[in-house]
């Protein structure tokens, strides 16, 4: 039987940030790929090694082996490329997610096939007619290439650069909930237990962003902002909660951008004694709103603060304002809800002044957490854009690294004194 093989390329670091989740978009392809009756595997990384998965691999066998590769698990990936190519040199090799839709020349010297941007449909039915037409590695070329959105391919005889597709809210009506079957969700769960004390997954309500920050890459989504029905998302809190878990993170870049959408998702999460977290927008935040949210059992926001310097924050095209971010900390406070924020310093144009108004802002503010890191150009930011950035075929290894990638005139070793000083004084005020 033809077989796809699906693999999430994240071998775990146990670094002090990490927060884990069984991979969204590697679930949501296996869900479309198993509703045409393609026989599929999910290959989650995290728990596992690289031997491991060899093995796990050669036992398949599978036909196809797709791999979902970013900045951060570059390395991971092409490992990965290089072992299947190896042990498995019939299997066609393919690549999607944020860094191949950016740079999918790069990846054609390790994959025969790169899916760019939202593949959700166009890759599964390159899957079906791949096995009905009993195609191989030689003869992609015989398949409708020029009909999978996304589709890429370079490899001196065949030519293709499909437009990739953005799917409207009523193309996502039709989707299939992520299917999570393959995933250890016990380890997963043990994690959450032991760092927070629920058993926390993600879930995905919006798509998309409308802002341009300048630091930010969206290369998947890209910046119409789509919302899926309350009625799929909360089919798929029920089969969440069906796996164990009582406690979600909502992964979405703007999920409190919508008051009306907030306000219909906290009315029917109010009644399933759910703990939730979500990442919001310093702006548009309203004390009604955060009552409805506590209401409903949010227990977190991440706030993007970024930045004490007004200056800065118009540097990164932040679109909203210090005051605003001031404004929302102390709303979310006031209703009883916990406020992580996230802070960038040393970004380019930015004065060794401006950054210290941003240590004084984390400490001056009631905020549970705070972290720090300085710019990284993401390819597809306008920072990359003006920057450049590590070749991209190099690793971002190390999780939050105090270093520059690119020439900057802050001393790295006073940022990270300062960094360490900052989070010492934070801890002491707790």
């Amino acid at each position: 039987m033809s077989k796809v093989a699906l693999v999430f390329p994240y071998f775990r670091t146990r670094a002090p940030t990490e927060m884990l989740f069984p991979p969204l978009g590697v679930a949501t392809l296996a869900a479309q790929l198993r509703r045409l009756e393609v026989k599929t595997k999910v290959f989650d990384c995290t728990f596992i090694t690289l031997a491991q998965l060899r093995r796990e691999l050669d036992s398949y066998q599978p036909d196809i082996v797709g791999i979902y590769s970013m900045v951060s698990l570059t390395r991971n990936t092409l490992a990965i490329a290089e072992m299947v190519r190896t042990s498995l040199p019939d299997s066609l090799l393919v690549a999607g997610g944020p860094l191949p839709t950016v740079f999918p020349r790069r990846y054609t010297e390790r994959f025969d096939v790169v899916f760019r941007g939202e593949a959700d449909l166009s890759f599964p039915r390159f899957c079906l007619d791949f096995f009905a037409q009993g195609a191989s590695r030689a003869t992609v070329a015989d398949l409708p290439l020029d009909t999978y959105a996304g589709l890429f391919i370079a490899d001196g005889t065949v030519q293709v650069d499909n437009a990739t597709a953005h799917y409207t809210e009523s193309e996502l009506e039709s989707f299939p909930l992520p299917d999570r079957s393959d995933f250890d969700h016990a380890a997963y769960q043990q994690v959450w237990l032991q760092a927070t004390g629920s058993k926390v997954t993600s879930i995905i309500a919006t798509l998309g962003c409308p802002f341009d920050c300048d630091f930010c890459s969206k290369p998947i989504f890209g910046s119409a902002l789509r919302r899926r029905s309350l009625d799929a998302v909360f089919a798929e809190v029920e089969q969440i909660r069906d796996l164990g878990y009582d406690s979600l993170w909502i992964g979405d870049d703007d999920f409190t951008l919508s008051p009306s959408y907030l306000e219909g998702f906290c009315r029917r999460m109010a009644g399933l004694r759910m703990s939730w977290s979500c990442l919001s927008r310093a702006n548009g935040v309203s004390d009604a709103m955060v009552r409805q949210m506590k209401e409903a059992g949010c227990r977190r926001v991440y706030l993007g603060l970024e930045s004490g310097s007004q200056a800065t924050l118009r540097l990164m095209n932040k679109q909203a304002t210090l005051d605003e971010g001031i404004r929302a900390v102390h709303a979310y406070r006031r209703a009883g809800i916990e406020v992580a924020a996230f802070f960038l310093v040393g970004y380019p144009g930015e004065t060794v002044a401006s950054i210290e108004e941003t240590f004084k802002l984390a400490l001056s503010l009631p905020l549970d957490e705070i972290s720090f890191n300085v710019p990284f150009p993401l390819p597809g930011s306008r920072l990359f854009e003006r920057l450049g950035g590590p070749d991209e075929g190099e690793d971002w290894t190390q999780e939050n690294e105090v270093t520059f990638v690119y020439p900057s005139e802050i001393d790295e070793r006073w940022l990270r004194r300062r960094i360490a000083e900052t989070m010492k004084a934070f801890a002491q005020s707790k």
